[in-house]
């Protein structure tokens, strides 16, 4: 006899301390300025090496003035050189939350953008427009009703954070996301590709069009029930997700490994008896999955990495499979408990069993604005943050 059901979404509302007498300014949100009245964003081109706009090309194209779509096969371990069809009008500005060194950061640039660039309309999510409306009267908020917006309006976004923040970002834009520069204020930052004090340079760089992009995958993610239909949660289907990092299966507290069936092109791949299964991209193995000793894979390899965590048999090891995969996760009936399902980090859900996952290959990108020439790319991150095959004793002075 059940006892007690699990709700299907979990949800963790931990706040933090606050002081005991705390001030909050109230302010009237009406007062601020929508993205309706905005124009779209601009239209925007790849180097002709690596971008092609035939029907069967399987390069990267653009197949809408300022949409980058990517499809197998696309990546050739380059950058490619970003350039405008014409001036960029707007700019979304994402930061880390509840970070006084990150507001400092936010204040700077946006009043930089605002008096150098006084025609760049500058967009902030609709929290941060309330916070400072009082400092910065000027910018733009997307309704939440209305958050097609990003993917219409934003010509480029800018991040001040660290990596949480740029996954953030990536879960705004569930379609086409435009070119992102990052900024470095969190504590790895590993998907960061500049330093703070260099943002004058780099954004007088992105706008003018001299910047070089790297197509980061994504994976496109559905939750189903056993009939095939999309998974509700108080009887609202749940939204397809695009996925930056990774999308995991675990066990949570429950204290049994779970049984996971999985498929490949719709083909029996293997039963997975684990305390859990990751799916990540080439950006995300170097995340959850590295940690459960999958490979490190270079961001320009298309690939959908599938790891498994603490396996019960010694010989299940981490598959490469190519960006044409359609992978289904299925909780299989030998399964003695519920299993949840973690996207990025952000999303929590619980399977039942016969429910599944559906994973592959996003056509939405994210591209990010990293360094061309001065040798700070993606070799030199795995060596200086993750520390990558270095010797004992390497960091004694």
């Amino acid at each position: 006899m059940r006892v007690f059901q699990l709700n299907r979404r979990l949800v963790f509302n931990v706040k933090p301390l606050q002081p005991l007498c705390v001030y909050r300014r109230l302010y009237n949100t009406g007062l601020l300025r929508k993205t309706s009245t905005l124009p779209d964003k601009v239209g925007l081109c790849l180097s002709k090496e690596q971008v092609s706009t035939e029907k069967d090309s399987d390069l990267i194209e653009s197949r809408r003035p300022g949409d980058i779509i990517q499809v197998p096969g696309s990546t050739y371990g380059g950058q490619y050189a970003l350039k405008w069809t014409q001036r960029p009008n707007n700019v979304l500005i994402v930061k880390k939350p509840n970070d006084i060194k990150t507001e400092k950061a936010f204040v700077e640039v946006a009043n930089w953008l605002h008096q150098s660039q006084p025609d760049m309309n500058i967009i902030v999510e609709p929290e941060v427009a309330e916070q400072f409306q009082k400092e910065l009267p000027f910018v733009h908020v997307i309704e939440k009703s209305h958050k097609e917006d990003y993917t219409r309006t934003v010509d480029f976004a800018v991040t001040l954070g660290g990596d949480g923040t740029m996954l953030h970002l990536s879960s705004l834009f569930p379609k086409a996301a435009p070119p992102v520069v990052s900024f470095s204020l969190g504590t790895l930052c590993f998907l960061m590709s500049y330093k703070f004090e260099k943002f004058r340079h780099v954004l007088d760089d992105m706008i003018a069009g001299k910047v070089g992009l790297m197509m980061r995958m994504r994976l496109f993610c559905s939750l189903h029930q056993p009939s095939g239909k999309r998974i509700e949660v108080d009887g609202v289907e749940v939204d397809d997700r695009q996925v930056m990092n990774e999308v995991t299966l675990h066990r949570g507290r429950f204290p049994h490994l779970t049984t996971i069936d999985c498929f490949v092109d719709e083909q029996y791949l293997t039963e997975c008896v684990a305390d859990g299964l990751i799916v990540s991209t080439p950006t995300g193995s170097t995340a959850y999955s590295l940690s459960a000793g999958g490979p490190i894979v270079h961001p320009s390899v298309q690939s959908l990495v599938l790891t498994p965590i603490c396996p019960r048999s010694l010989s299940f090891r981490t598959v490469l499979l190519p960006p044409s995969s359609n992978i289904e996760l299925k909780i299989g009936e030998k399964s003695r408990s519920q299993t949840e399902v973690s996207i990025d980090g952000q999303e929590i859900f619980m399977l039942h069993k016969g429910e599944y996952v559906k994973v592959r290959m996003s056509k939405y990108p994210i591209p990010c604005v990293t360094h061309i020439s001065d040798g700070a790319g993606w070799e030199k991150d795995i060596n200086e943050l993750l520390k990558w095959n270095q010797t004992f004793g390497s960091n004694i002075q």
